[in-house]
């Protein structure tokens, strides 16, 4: 009953035009605990606290933390996979139900949602993927998706509205940046983290317009040949849908969003505007954080590059094909979600 219900209010919300570049825009905040507090969860959690979750033909995967009060409102992060992959291999390789993985002082409750079956690279196969690339399911609404989806979450399990985040790596990677681009759900999350994000024209539009500064943490390797990291003008079969920027400009993009200015640092105040601190926090990377207002903490954007990184999950058991001596999730990503909130 409630998709039914949802169905008339949760659409692809148009995406704002002319907004200035550099309004710094105040947040909504949202201090109601979510109505599934007090409940005890109808789903069927297994030994690991996990549980598929069937929502009319979509579906994704859930985990509760073994510390799971159905009094207290839980962080959650919802994190999307990649091209070709499921929620088991994102859970695997992003790491956010592994044990001990806490914010705000209380474990989070975990998302990892199913992409529907699209046309694939060749226009004739059927692998999952995520609106805003060119191998996307026609016809397929995912952020009308992604919103019926939380929403059903909070109305089973006990959220703090406040502090939900998004995650994803790959074509799951711009489609986080889409949520962050658009209005809707641009204000549904409190901070993004596209990971070797898939940044095809759909999920980076050029009028991306959020209505509001957005925290941006961003990761990607300068040896990944499927996203490179200067950008393309194309594929290897000069297909120009396929054409995506240089990452270092698509974080530009944003910080200029978030209010930034060309940084000039020859000041005694605050260092603030495009690239203002450049760090070395990890071996082989590289951390370039804009920072955009004294006054607003939202109102930044963090690239962490990584040599010698191909297209993958940062991490130091290599499970997505590549080793850091780091694991972005719990060095990194938490860490800036904790410092975000609605």
């Amino acid at each position: 009953m409630i998709f039914e219900l949802l169905t008339t209010v949760l659409s692809v919300t148009t995406y704002l035009s002319g907004q200035p570049a550099h309004l710094e825009y105040s947040n909504h905040k949202n201090t109601e605990p979510s109505s599934g507090c007090g409940l005890v969860p109808t789903w069927q959690f297994d030994a690991h606290n996990r549980a598929n979750v069937t929502m009319g033909d979509r579906s994704f995967l859930v985990h509760i933390p073994m510390s799971y009060d159905v009094t207290t409102p839980h962080a959650m992060v919802l994190s999307f996979h990649g091209f070709k992959r499921d929620d088991v291999n994102q859970e695997k390789i992003s790491g956010f139900s592994d044990k001990g993985i806490t914010l705000n002082g209380k474990g989070i409750i975990a998302v990892y949602p199913n992409g529907q079956f699209g046309p694939g690279k060749n226009g004739n196969e059927s692998i999952r993927a995520w609106q805003g690339a060119p191998y996307s399911p026609l016809g397929v609404d995912d952020i009308a998706f992604t919103q019926e989806m939380v929403q059903l979450l909070q109305v089973n399990l006990c959220i703090d509205g406040q502090r939900i985040y998004a995650s994803g790596k790959s074509n799951g990677g711009g489609f986080t940046n889409l949520l962050a681009c658009t209005p809707s759900t641009a204000n549904l999350f409190a901070a993004f983290a596209p990971v070797s994000a898939a940044l095809y024209s759909g999920a980076n539009p050029q009028n991306c317009a959020p209505g509001r500064v957005v925290p941006i943490i961003n990761f990607h390797g300068l040896a990944d040949t499927t996203i490179p990291f200067y950008g393309q003008r194309a594929d290897k079969h000069n297909r120009m849908e396929y054409a995506t920027p240089s990452i270092t400009q698509y974080r530009e993009a944003w910080a200029l969003r978030n209010g930034c200015r060309p940084s000039l640092n020859c000041s005694a105040g605050p260092l603030l505007g495009i690239n203002a601190l450049i760090s070395h926090p990890h071996n082989n990377t590289t951390l370039e954080q804009s920072i955009c207002s004294a006054s607003n903490n939202d109102a930044v954007v963090s690239g962490f590059t990584v040599k010698c990184l191909g297209h993958s999950w940062p991490s130091t058991l290599g499970l997505d094909g590549g080793f850091t001596d780091f694991n972005a999730t719990t060095a990194d990503i938490l860490p800036f979600f904790e410092m975000h909130t609605l």
